[in-house]
């Protein structure tokens, strides 16, 4: 989503860095003090020591993800697009903030990166497209993915974007919503909270 709308001006290998909270690490099998099963994160806060924890740092499956779907935005006769994916796990339980930079083939704008963004997601009711760097608080327990702090490199040849998301939300149960709604014929937010733009 933070490249899409860029899709016909990368110039180059796009990069994210991604902030996952520890809920996006997932879990382990354990059993509690009754001895009944239960899970426990791989990951914690106190195992982080309040800090980073980047991982898979080439090679992560949601470049080849990206790289596929984002290719099929391009015309036949063109390559392949290749992204760098970087995540790492953060002491907050859930919400992921994502940052791009993406160089392009040509010279842009702030404002003309914000308009192909209001382009490609206009009507889109779970997409909010702001000014600023999405923070966390905007976008945890949300149902929607944030996008802003959008940032011309003073040349004019690189664009650096934020997204952000709630993972346990828009980046699963929102989005399995949607996805039943649509396969069930049904209004594609039937059920999810829509909040006022």
């Amino acid at each position: 989503m933070l490249i899409a709308p860029l899709i016909k001006h990368v110039g180059g290998l796009p990069t994210v860095f991604g902030l996952s909270g520890y809920s996006g690490a997932g879990t382990l099998p354990a059993t509690d003090p009754d001895g009944r099963p239960t899970t426990v994160p791989k990951v914690t806060p106190q195992s982080l020591k309040h800090g980073v924890k980047p991982y898979s740092l080439t090679d992560h499956i949601h470049e080849r993800e990206a790289g596929f779907h984002l290719s099929d935005l391009l015309p036949s006769s063109a390559s392949p697009l290749k992204v760098a994916f970087i995540p790492a796990v953060t002491p907050w339980f859930s919400g992921i903030i994502s940052t791009a930079s993406i160089p392009l083939n040509g010279n842009l704008t702030a404002r003309e990166v914000i308009a192909l963004f209001e382009e490609k997601y206009q009507g889109d009711k779970l997409v909010q497209i702001i000014k600023e760097v999405p923070q966390l608080p905007a976008i945890e327990n949300k149902h929607t993915w944030t996008v802003g702090g959008f940032q011309v490199h003073s040349e004019g040849n690189r664009v650096v974007i934020v997204g952000g998301l709630d993972n346990l939300l828009k980046g699963a149960a929102t989005q399995c919503m949607q996805n039943l709604n649509l396969a069930l014929g049904y209004d594609e937010y039937a059920g999810i909270p829509i909040d006022p733009k």
